[in-house]
């Protein structure tokens, strides 16, 4: 039997010899790099032995410092998923600070070189001649100096019921490039719904944002103090970046609106905040567009006509949804600074389009009608029309496999968006314009060739120079007859009719 329990033994050890191999080869936690000073973190095999996680925010040496160049793990992470990462040597010192995924931390850190290059600019300087007398108390030197001044287009003012703002000081031009901004602050959008306490996300947000710079710390917490309610000494991040929801989805590197689906499978989006962006205002009927390029800065262009005096606003959300929703948004995160009780229907939103008051509503360029004042309510009803008829004609452009839209309908379209005030979103509308008069064929194709053109022009608008719908409605507009689209509808009609269902030569 002594030879029986010793072969037993050596079994039971054999076994937990292998258990402990096999316990080597097993699925370790999701990585999360070390703090390597100035170091670039992106393609380094990261150290996971040194980070001990809980199921809340895990915190590492409280006297841990980024380093003033390169990216940097702070080893601060929640859930074991959303870690914050800085480079504050991006942009001479303004610095980035991201909390997101490692997986989208990777991806970030190799645009590097791209986010190097965004910067706080304005474009839309103005030069005017100066006088003897102004050149003197300018101290201005030399011909050059004196008969030419840089004028900057806008100003810092209150904002009736929306409190600080912007307004023009200068007439603008649509299509004139007006400012950029470098983002300050990445943070996963998924980030808000997986930590489900708010004091956790809090946390969390506040420590991210103490790495930034002084500067641009600085320049991040005076957005504190703005859109407050009037019970509300200062807002948290989250209200902040949730009020200027500027999204950015790293799979697609294209911005997309609150309120419009993302045409993305794979989910990457994050808030992106830019401070130097937050004195513009809000309106659903916008004089600015605004798009994310490839460095992720935010550049803005005028987007109709704009008169000095004029408020400079942009569209925090979809311009296109129904009235009621944006109401609800804007009284939600973009509240009226006022106090008192508002006369419109809608008291807690100070859009002329969600008030009635607005003249562009009547015409285009904020132009008062000339013979025919509508009320308040009958603006709200007759943009409500307008809206409906917009989105249902919409759908019909849309649809390739739909009738023929015969050019009436098409020109009117467009003067729907006119009339409604949306100059910050004619790149469709005159892409769609252009596509459904191609389908049609007709011999005279000089329209298919305009709405092509002014695709490109509004394209450049509201995506970049170098976005995809500008290289798409430019390919179109050099050869007409040689689209894809040119008489598609026709041939379609003219395959139903042919005995053998083929579409004649």
């Amino acid at each position: 039997m002594a030879w029986l329990t010793r072969a037993l033994l050596l079994g039971l050890f054999a076994q937990l010899a292998i258990s402990k191999t096999s316990n080597k080869d097993e699925p370790q936690p999701a990585p999360v790099p070390n703090a390597k000073d100035g170091k670039n973190l992106t393609n380094e095999q990261m150290d996971k032995s040194q980070v001990v996680y809980t199921s809340n925010t895990t915190f590492s040496d409280s006297n841990s410092i980024p380093p003033t160049n390169g990216w940097w793990s702070s080893n601060i992470c929640s859930q074991q998923t959303y870690c914050i990462y800085t480079n504050l040597g991006l942009g001479h010192g303004r610095g980035i600070v991201l909390l997101t995924k490692y997986a989208d931390f990777q991806n970030i850190a190799r645009l590097d070189q791209h986010l190097d290059e965004a910067e706080d600019r304005i474009e839309a300087f103005t030069t005017r001649t100066t006088t003897p007398e102004r050149a003197e108390a300018t101290g201005a030197k030399g011909k050059e100096d004196r008969q030419r001044e840089e004028e900057k287009p806008f100003s810092e003012s209150f904002i009736l019921s929306k409190g600080p703002g912007l307004t023009a000081t200068i007439p603008l031009r649509r299509g004139k490039p007006l400012m950029s901004a470098a983002p300050a602050l990445l943070v996963h959008k998924d980030f808000f719904a997986d930590i489900w306490r708010k004091s956790e996300r809090n946390k969390l947000l506040e420590k991210a944002v103490s790495f930034l710079p002084p500067a641009t710390r600085e320049a991040f917490d005076k957005q504190r103090t703005t859109l407050l309610s009037p019970d509300q000494k200062e807002r948290t991040i989250e209200q902040i970046l949730l009020a200027s929801p500027f999204e950015i989805d790293l799979g697609s590197n294209s911005y997309t609106p609150l309120g419009q689906e993302s045409l993305q499978a794979n989910h990457s989006k994050h808030y992106i905040n830019y401070p130097s962006m937050s004195l513009f205002t809000h309106s659903c009927r916008p004089n600015i567009a605004f798009h994310i390029d490839r460095t992720l800065a935010l550049r803005t262009t005028v987007a109709r006509k704009v008169a000095p005096g004029e408020e400079l606003s942009i569209a925090y959300i979809d311009p296109l949804l129904p009235r009621k929703e944006r109401q609800e948004w804007v009284g939600k995160y973009r509240p009226s600074s006022s106090s008192s009780p508002s006369p419109s229907p809608s008291p807690y939103c100070p859009c002329p389009s969600c008030t009635g008051h607005s003249p562009s509503l009547s015409k285009p360029h904020g132009n008062p009608h000339p013979s025919s004042p509508m009320s308040p309510s009958q603006e709200l009803s007759t943009s409500s029309a307008r809206l409906a008829s917009l989105h249902r004609i919409r759908s019909l452009l849309r649809n390739h496999d739909s009738p023929a839209v015969p050019p009436e309908t098409i020109e009117y379209f467009l003067k729907l968006h006119l009339e409604e005030g949306l100059e910050s979103k004619m790149a469709e509308a005159y892409e769609l314009a252009a596509t459904n008069y191609n389908y049609l064929g007709q011999e005279d194709d000089k329209k298919a060739k305009k709405y092509a053109e002014l695709a490109v022009q509004a394209a450049r608008i509201e995506h970049g120079k170098d976005a995809n719908e500008v290289v798409a409605m430019r390919i179109m507009a050099g050869d007409v007859r040689g689209h894809w689209s040119w008489g598609y509808k026709v041939r379609g009609v003219e395959c139903a009719k042919s005995p053998r269902g083929q579409a004649f030569d």
